[in-house]
């Protein structure tokens, strides 16, 4: 099954043409933490749609650079030397120029090292640095929007990661990638929804639990006078509250009242039930029951 992230980034790479000026923003956000193997520039991406979408930027900009696809290692290793800026400084001053750079230069980055897990599950998103000098970068840029990444060691990497859900639309939103901030607003406002409606539920049933609970108390010792034949020693109003009780079972106090001629309030049912409990207690000390 293909993962979310796979899919994000098969939904980002769609191609939209870009300004020069923000094509290569994005490209050099790819090309990041390249490595440099024989005085050219080697990026490996382990997703062959942002391998295809570096190489159709390539062809609009006129770059010239070499693919190869390793499908024993799932990566894919791009040769380009027209790279004439090799550190963050250099390329923050003279590569990302406009708003829109600004953008693309954030979407290079995740589309490079990032992951997203999927937003019905869990909320976390990580970029993933081989070099720590990169996250720290990476990480005063994000900060440029507002955006506080926190940080792990996993093995010899440093990872730059967000997990609250505020944070990865903030992210997404910053480059320019609205449908996906809104998918996981819309994915958060369902989990809500579902959340409140369970505990809505949970409330009722425990609500019904405690009434059938009360309920049953009352019916069991009726059933006992009953069978002990003392209801009669109690007086008429309590005798018919005892026998409507026993023949209404499934009634809330509130339903209850209504089948009385003229109707009791629920407090009135409460209040007989209860008298019906301590004139039971008062025969059990007095040992007749």
């Amino acid at each position: 099954m293909i993962s979310f992230s796979k899919k994000v980034k098969k939904e980002m790479c769609a191609h939209v043409k870009l300004k020069n000026c923000c094509g290569y923003s994005l490209i050099y956000g790819l090309m990041l933490c390249a490595e440099t193997i024989d005085n050219k520039k080697v990026v490996k991406i382990l997703n062959s749609d942002v391998g295809e979408y570096f190489m159709l930027l390539c062809q609009q900009l006129n770059i010239k650079s070499s693919y190869e696809y390793d499908f024993k290692k799932n990566r894919i290793y791009i040769n380009s030397d027209f790279f004439r800026y090799k550190d963050y400084d250099s390329i923050r001053k003279n590569v990302v120029k406009c708003p829109k750079c600004k953008e693309c230069f954030l979407k290079g980055i995740f589309l490079a090292m990032g992951s997203v897990t999927d937003p019905e599950k869990s909320y976390r998103l990580e970029l993933v640095f081989d070099n720590e000098k990169n996250a720290d970068n990476v990480a005063a840029y994000l900060q440029e929007f507002f955006i506080d990444a926190l940080r792990t060691k996993r093995n010899d990497k440093t990872v730059l990661y967000l997990r609250k859900s505020e944070a990865i639309e903030d992210f997404f939103a910053n480059m320019g990638a609205t449908s996906l901030a809104f998918d996981i607003m819309n994915s958060k406002i369902n989990k809500e929804l579902i959340n409140n409606a369970n505990r809505v539920t949970n409330c009722d049933a425990a609500n019904i639990n405690k009434a059938l609970s009360a309920s049953n108390k009352y019916i069991d010792v009726i059933t006992q006078m009953i069978e002990k034949e003392c209801l009669i020693m109690m007086p008429a109003h309590l005798q018919e509250m005892a026998l409507k009780r026993i023949e209404h079972k499934e009634l809330s106090f509130v339903e209850l009242g209504k089948q009385f001629a003229p109707p009791i309030s629920k407090s009135g049912v409460y209040h007989r039930l209860e008298k019906i409990l301590e004139f039971y207690e008062d025969l059990k000390d007095k040992r007749l029951i």
